[in-house]
């Protein structure tokens, strides 16, 4: 029998982002699995790692501030490796640099005995700060069936953008492009599902924004964090996905549109060009205007979209399903770390 494994996981883990969604599909694919998971707060990890407590323990990104007091301790019998979601230093927030930020990761990097990395760019990205303990890779599954791809009307162009409104996700510079470039006859709609409470700030200018053109008023919906259960509808209803972010370690949300058959346009950052075959199932792009110039091309040449949704339609694609990440998790972690000290 199989020793349980402990996720450290954020209070909010019921609130819709990547790394929640990844860790809850993960820990459902494990014990569907048969290996025992139990779920822990920051504080019963530290009193853990003070008692000396054995286990092993899968500690999320988004609590690193509130455990900080484990890098004076040695933990001799816990094994913790860290789920390595999101760096900051990957996408450094306005005012702070990424030298900076890496140099603040580093004792975090240094403490850890091992790392969950959620794709081979991650991975890779971890290789680069001279991490040399392992580095298990589990990158999301999917369970979207080929069956749930309906007949679309390629008519108008129906967008959707699937992204919390936070500066990363490049939403505010979108709209502001939108805001200049947009004339009367341009005639498409576009919906975005995120959450509005992570920066509230900017998202309330991401609001603003649309409330004062009259355009964007008319043709787009912010529509707030949606129930993962419903999420299939939004992608049914759209034809076109947007993604400007400008750091994706994975980008769900790009694959979830790669698997409805959405045709996609993406900026560059991170893995986000892994989910796209230029010219096949869509395109990407290194900066706002070239995505918007191709956009506004698609709108007002209807032809040029039909022909790209429909060699999107033919798109061969292929990811694993939860059930196959988790088996390939525990097939890692075997190899690295069961019958290591």
């Amino acid at each position: 029998m199989r020793l349980p494994w402990y996720f450290v996981l954020p209070k909010e883990r019921s609130q819709p982002s990547g790394g929640n969604i990844y860790n809850e599909r993960i820990i459902q694919a494990l014990r569907q699995a048969e290996q025992s998971v139990e779920i822990i707060s920051a504080n019963d990890y530290l009193r853990a790692i003070y008692q000396g407590q054995s286990g092993t323990y899968w500690v999320d990104t988004l609590i690193l501030e509130s455990i900080r007091e484990v890098l004076l301790l040695q933990p001799f019998r816990a094994r913790s490796l860290l789920i390595a979601h999101h760096l900051e230093s990957l996408a450094p927030p306005a005012g702070q640099s990424a030298k900076d930020l890496r140099a603040k990761e580093k004792p975090w990097l240094d403490w850890f005995q091992g790392f969950l990395a959620t794709s081979h760019f991650t991975k890779a990205y971890l290789l680069e700060q001279r991490v040399s303990q392992s580095i298990i890779v589990a990158e999301p599954g999917t369970d979207i069936s080929a069956n749930n791809i309906p007949d679309r009307d390629t008519t108008t162009i129906r967008v959707l953008i699937v992204a919390n409104l936070v500066e990363r996700k490049g939403i505010l510079p979108w709209l502001k492009w939108l805001a200049k470039n947009l004339k009367d006859r341009d005639q498409f709609s576009l919906t975005i599902v995120g959450r509005t409470d992570i920066e509230p700030a900017y998202a309330q200018y991401c609001q603003s924004t649309i409330e004062n053109h009259p355009m964007l008023r008319k043709q787009l919906r912010l529509v707030g964090s949606q129930p993962s259960h419903q999420m299939a509808a939004f992608y049914q209803k759209s034809n076109l996905f947007i993604s400007v972010a400008s750091m994706e370690t994975f980008g769900m949300a790009l694959q979830e549109a790669r698997m409805y058959r959405l045709p996609i346009l993406a900026l560059e950052g991170g893995y986000s060009a892994h989910h796209v075959e230029a010219g096949d199932n869509g395109y990407v792009f290194n900066n706002v205007l070239s995505l918007g110039d191709f956009f506004l091309n698609l709108i007002r040449e209807p032809a040029k979209f039909t022909t790209l949704y429909q060699r999107t339609q033919q798109d061969s694609v292929t990811y694993s399903s939860w059930s196959q990440t988790a088996r390939s998790l525990v097939q890692q972690f075997d190899q690295f770390f069961r019958y290591a000290p």
